[in-house]
C-alpha cells in the first residue's frame, strides 16, 4: 500500500514539473509560477496557485475587450477589484497606488490595494492586481496577501507578469470614421473604436436585445466605448426600409409619428416625441426611449436606401453623455451613394407633400395658375365668332 501511494505522489510531482510552464489557449499564452508555487487550478482560461507555504494566492483570469492600459483604466480596474473582493474573503477595499510598469515587453497597469477580513476583523490585507491587453480581451493577475507579506507577494506577482509568453496580443484598433456598405459613414465619437473580431459575440449580446442583425459591414457600421469594468457603450448604424416621403421642418411631425410606429410599435405612443436634429446634410430625428442605468438613444435619417438607423446604448448611466455622443456623430454623417445619397421620393409623395405642406408655393401655384389660363382660353374659343358681330347689330 505505501508503494503505491508513494507512486501516486511520484508521478503527481512529476507531471506537475513537466505541466510548468502552462499553456493556457483561450488566455493566448504560457504562465510561469515563481518558485515554491503550486498550481491549483489550471484551464484554458483561468488559474489559480499558492505559495510561500500557502500565504500567497495568485490567480489569473480574462475579461472581454480590449482595453488600453493606462493608470486611468488601472483605476477603473481596480474599482472592479474591489467589488469582487467580497468574493475573495475580504472587504473594505482602500485603492493605494496604482502604475503602469513596463514587463515582458509590454505595459501592464498594477494597482494595489488593502482590505480586511470579512466583518473588519484580523490583519490588514493586500490585494495587488494587474492587467494587460490580450487578443480582443484584457489579461487580469492578483495576487493576496498579509500586508506584512506584500513585498514578497508583489516580486511573485511581477515574476509572473515578467514570464508570461503572449502569444495572442492585443490586435489593432480601428478609430475614426467607419462605414456600411448600405451608403453611409461617420466618424466616431472621441474614446470610441471599431471592435475588433474576437470582441462581435459579445457586441451582439448586447445590441440584439435591440436589433435582429449580425451588424455585418454591408449593412452597418459598429462602435464601442470600452471602460474596463462592466459592458462597454455601443453604437450601431443599420440600413431599414422605408418607402420615404421629403422630410423636413415643415414635415417633421407626420414623420416622426411614422418612424416612431417603425421602430417601437404600439409602445412608440408612450415615448416622448422625436426631437428634430441635423444629420450630416438633411434633415433627421432623435429619440430618447430610456434613460436610467443604460440609456438607449435613437438617431434617424432618410437616404436613398431607406433609413439610417442609429442606435446608442450606453452603460454608466449618463443620460447627457448618450446625447452628446450621438449628436457628435450626427454632424460627422455622410451619404456615400449617387448623389449624395438622395432620397428617391415617388412623385405622388411629392404631390401630397407640396399639397399638405407647402400650399402656396410656385410648384403648386404654376400649375393651378396654368390650369385656369387654359380653362380661360378654352371658354373663349368655344364662343361663336358672329357673337361679336351680333353684339355690335344689337347697338
Amino acid at each position: 500500500m505505501l508503494r503505491v501511494l508513494s507512486l501516486l505522489v511520484a508521478m503527481t510531482a512529476g507531471s506537475s514539473a513537466l505541466a510548468e510552464p502552462y499553456l493556457m489557449n483561450d488566455v493566448g499564452g504560457t504562465l510561469s509560477l515563481p518558485r515554491g508555487f503550486e498550481m491549483v487550478r489550471w484551464s484554458d482560461w483561468d488559474f489559480k496557485a499558492k505559495g510561500a507555504n500557502g500565504t500567497i494566492m495568485y490567480k489569473l483570469w480574462t475579461t472581454p475587450y480590449q482595453v488600453p492600459i493606462t493608470s486611468d483604466a488601472g483605476a477603473v480596474f481596480a474599482r472592479g477589484y474591489i467589488d469582487n473582493l467580497g468574493d475573495e474573503g475580504g472587504g473594505d477595499g482602500t485603492l493605494r497606488s496604482t502604475e503602469v510598469k513596463t514587463l515582458g515587453g509590454r505595459d501592464v497597469v498594477i494597482s494595489e490595494i488593502s482590505f480586511k477580513a470579512k466583518g473588519g476583523a484580523g490583519a490588514e490585507g493586500i490585494y495587488i492586481g494587474a492587467a494587460m491587453a490580450g487578443e480582443g480581451q484584457t489579461i487580469h493577475s492578483r495576487v493576496i496577501s498579509s500586508a506584512r507579506n506584500a513585498a514578497a507577494a508583489r516580486k511573485a506577482l511581477e515574476h509572473t507578469l515578467e514570464t508570461f509568453k503572449l502569444k495572442k496580443g492585443p490586435l489593432a484598433v480601428a478609430e475614426g470614421e467607419v462605414s456600411a456598405g448600405a451608403g453611409f459613414a461617420a466618424t466616431l465619437p472621441e474614446g470610441w473604436r471599431a471592435p475588433v473580431a474576437p470582441e462581435m459575440e459579445n457586441v451582439l449580446s448586447i445590441t440584439s436585445k435591440m436589433w435582429k442583425s449580425d451588424l455585418g459591414p454591408e449593412e452597418c457600421f459598429t462602435g464601442i466605448r470600452v471602460s474596463g469594468h462592466g459592458e462597454p457603450d455601443v453604437l450601431f448604424a443599420c440600413v431599414k426600409f422605408w418607402d420615404g416621403r421629403p422630410v423636413d421642418e415643415l414635415s417633421f411631425a407626420e414623420v416622426e409619428s411614422e418612424w416612431r410606429e417603425i421602430f417601437f410599435g404600439k409602445a412608440g405612443a408612450e415615448l416622448p416625441p422625436g426631437e428634430i436634429v441635423q444629420v450630416g446634410d438633411r434633415v433627421g430625428g432623435l429619440f430618447r426611449p430610456r434613460d436610467g442605468a443604460n440609456p438607449i438613444r435613437l438617431l434617424v435619417a432618410h437616404f436613398n436606401g431607406g433609413l439610417m438607423a442609429t442606435w446608442l446604448r450606453g452603460s454608466r448611466g449618463d443620460a447627457s453623455a448618450a446625447d452628446t455622443a450621438v449628436l457628435a456623430l450626427a454632424k460627422t454623417v455622410k451619404f456615400t451613394g449617387p448623389d449624395g445619397g438622395k432620397p428617391l421620393i415617388r412623385p405622388d409623395r411629392w404631390v401630397s407633400y407640396y399639397l399638405t405642406h407647402r400650399p402656396t408655393h410656385p410648384v403648386v401655384l404654376a400649375p393651378f395658375l396654368a390650369l385656369i389660363g387654359a380653362v380661360v382660353l378654352v371658354a373663349r374659343r368655344r364662343r361663336s365668332p358672329y357673337e361679336d358681330l351680333a353684339e355690335d347689330d344689337a347697338k
